[in-house]
């Protein structure tokens, strides 16, 4: 809220005003009285225009911290829940007073002018559960060969989608590698994701729409049909992805042990971290991402990015209302 008072003390004789006409001495009271009232609308309009960006701050670290705290949940063998911003409603109060006490004569007697203004902003962010169908559309659906198309394109790394997205690729003979390291092929998944890094570093990577339907991942001289790819779901990639996050002696009862790759990996400490892109506080601990980790920070990105392809259309009219306090 911004509130802005006035209060004016003038005495006519130090003015010179004792010998002005009465109007003229009212017009000048007025004239101060807007003045004040001009700047007060001037604080409104500045406090809406900064509004948005701080909406659009609020948001993205909420669904950053959602993606994080979820990767927590299914590293315990939890599930996740997920929601989804469906709008944001500012509502502006602006009201104004004035209080005045005046004696107009010649005799110096003070004016007095008293002026209150305020303004106030109420924002509310409105939150959908992702459930039923959205939810297996958004999360439970393989990823899509238009989205991984559209990802490459966007300049994402292939090995990284690769290596996160793709859950076994059949090669020409007929030979499946599986990407998992308990898997007797994964070596050879391992050598593919070698000859990926190898071609991005000449930049030899590209993705190709054939005439009538269907993909090409072009790797140099190798040319991948996306159909030899199997994709994971949006939850597959996150438990793949949960891996990576650290567990606390106290809590490893709770969770089985896991061969990190270092994807996304996510500390976790007693106490609110101070050089953390994002943090999620669960089960008595704080989880977070560094903030000079980028390979942590892309990774979370592009989950995040991944949700939002994936989204289905709106749905009814938001469930959940949570004011937006900052």
């Amino acid at each position: 809220m911004v509130s802005i008072l006035a209060f004016l003390y003038l005495n006519p004789t130090t003015m010179k005003m004792t010998k002005q006409p009465l109007v003229a001495r009212s017009l000048w009271l007025c004239s101060l009285v807007a003045v004040m009232f001009v700047s007060g609308c001037s604080v409104a309009t500045n406090s809406i225009r900064s509004d948005f960006p701080d909406y659009n701050d609020i948001i993205q670290f909420n669904q950053m911290q959602q993606m994080v705290v979820n990767l927590v949940r299914m590293h315990y063998r939890e599930s996740p829940l997920f929601l989804q911003a469906g709008s944001v409603t500012a509502a502006y109060e602006s009201r104004a007073e004035i209080n005045s006490e005046a004696t107009l004569d010649t005799d110096g007697t003070p004016i007095t002018i008293g002026g209150n203004y305020q303004f106030a902003a109420k924002p509310t962010v409105s939150y959908t559960p992702v459930e039923g169908k959205a939810y297996v559309q958004q999360f439970m659906s393989e990823i899509s060969y238009d989205s991984f198309a559209l990802l490459v394109r966007a300049g994402w790394p292939a090995k990284k989608l690769v290596s996160l997205l793709v859950e076994r690729y059949t090669t020409e003979s007929g030979e499946v590698l599986v990407n998992d390291h308990k898997s007797n092929s994964y070596s050879k998944f391992e050598d593919l994701l070698k000859k990926i890094q190898s071609v991005e570093e000449v930049d030899r990577v590209g993705i190709s729409k054939r005439p009538k339907e269907g993909y090409d991942l072009k790797l140099g001289g190798l040319t991948i049909p996306m159909e030899r790819l199997q994709m994971r779901s949006l939850v597959d990639v996150m438990f793949f992805a949960s891996q990576d996050v650290e567990t606390p002696p106290d809590q490893a009862n709770r969770t089985k042990k896991f061969n990190t790759r270092g994807n996304l990996t996510m500390k976790y400490s007693k106490s609110k971290p101070k050089n953390a892109m994002v943090w999620a506080e669960y089960n008595g601990y704080y989880y977070s991402v560094d903030q000079n980790d980028i390979e942590a920070k892309d990774t979370l990105a592009l989950l995040v990015q991944i949700s939002r392809i994936q989204s289905g259309p709106s749905g009814p009219a938001p469930l959940l209302t949570i004011p937006a306090n900052n």
